[in-house]
């Protein structure tokens, strides 16, 4: 009899067991999936589109969501510039998955044009406050020199040129501003207008003379 009252406890011990984990197998944790719950209908796009994703993912396996729900959610916490460009599509994405992958390839585009745009050189230049003493002919002949730095180009002079495809040192196709050989455009111009300024002076000097 104490056998048979034995193992009638470890069974029903057993069972209780297995009914729990079966119970949080069927219907789940209902603390986690209120907390899942309230996390992903306030998450939002806050850095890179992959990382918005691995969080959204990991929310959505606690909650019973079908795919248009779970869908809708992650629009709305989308990147606004990111939820533009997906509206301006002509094919909708339908599933999760599509809309995923669409807005990870937008917002990766998106990054490289806004880097492309940054300045590849933040440092105040010397010349915007001269010292004092100094010539405005020394400071006309130094702002006219031109190093091999682009950042001496205007930057919408700079957009123009990967816009156009050409070089921004010497204004022609087929070639980057690394490998140049030409020179900078503004050189021999400024070359010429000097040596026409000298031979104007020549010529008229003797003039002026004589008077």
């Amino acid at each position: 009899m104490g056998i048979n009252s034995l193992v009638s406890n470890v069974s029903t011990t057993q069972t209780v067991k297995g009914f729990k984990l079966e119970f949080l197998a069927a219907f789940g944790n209902p603390d986690a999936t209120r907390a899942a719950k309230q996390k992903i209908t306030t998450l939002t796009q806050s850095s890179t589109c992959a990382d918005y994703i691995t969080k959204f993912r990991t929310l959505a396996m606690e909650l019973d969501w079908n795919n248009a729900a779970l869908r809708g959610q992650f629009a709305h916490g989308l990147h606004w510039e990111v939820s533009r460009q997906i509206a301006m599509r002509k094919h909708h994405p339908w599933t999760l998955l599509e809309l995923q992958n669409a807005a990870l390839v937008i917002n990766n585009a998106l990054c490289e044009e806004h880097a492309s745009h940054l300045p590849k050189d933040n440092k105040p230049s010397k010349q915007s406050n001269p010292a004092r003493g100094t010539s405005t002919s020394q400071q006309a002949t130094s702002s006219k020199k031109l190093s091999n730095n682009p950042n001496n180009v205007l930057e919408e002079e700079r957009n123009r040129c990967r816009t156009a495809g050409t070089c921004i040192k010497c204004g022609k196709m087929g070639h980057k501003f690394a490998e140049c050989r030409t020179g900078w455009k503004g050189t021999p111009i400024e070359d010429g207008a000097k040596k026409e300024s000298a031979k104007i002076g020549t010529e008229s000097g003797p003039t002026l003379g004589k008077d």
